[in-house]
């Protein structure tokens, strides 16, 4: 099946959509305007006491078996923080404090044939509590110095972007 970048059929009525402009779709039955707005999700840098930066390995596609940081997608009617100890909590098994907030990046995230964008917004956090172990959708956990990453294959592109931006406001 090939991937699509939007729905077609209308949430409303189930007509089908027809495209406005780019991230616009119309209802020609119902008049519904379906927004293509972005997915807003959580990428979390975890730094450990040699300056090495934490990232975990990926349980499920997009990018199985790859490097990722830790976070995840946040859910209706929760804050960044709220998101970021949630998917940290339920991927490492340990309580964060928010640091700082990193930069916001963009990208697409084939889930289901859905190319989805996303708006990630990249924050340092400090361990405070609890022992790390591998949970939810991930495999695997590890700190890297943070060139290495620079120069590795990962999951996203955004990863070294925000790498970067991270290292820049050290």
């Amino acid at each position: 099946m090939e991937p699509i970048d939007v729905f077609k059929f209308c949430p409303r009525c189930s007509t089908s959509l027809k495209k406005e402009k780019d991230h616009l779709l119309i209802c020609g039955k119902c008049g519904y305007e379906f927004y293509i707005n972005a997915v807003p999700c959580n990428a979390v840098i975890i730094e450990n006491e040699k300056g090495e930066i934490m990232l975990t390995k990926r349980k499920f596609d997009p990018a199985k078996g790859m490097w990722d940081w830790p976070g995840g997608f946040i859910d209706a009617g929760e804050t960044l923080e709220e998101s970021v100890k949630r998917e940290i909590k339920e991927e490492l098994g340990v309580e964060v404090r928010v640091d700082k907030t990193i930069g916001t990046y963009i990208g697409r995230y084939l889930f289901q044939d859905i190319n989805a964008y996303l708006f990630c917004v990249a924050v340092s956090a400090i361990i405070i509590s609890g022992y790390l172990k591998v949970s939810d959708d991930i495999t695997e956990y590890k700190y890297f110095p943070p060139q290495e990453i620079l120069n590795m294959e990962v999951a996203f592109e955004a990863i070294k972007q925000g790498i970067g931006d991270y290292l820049k406001s050290r």
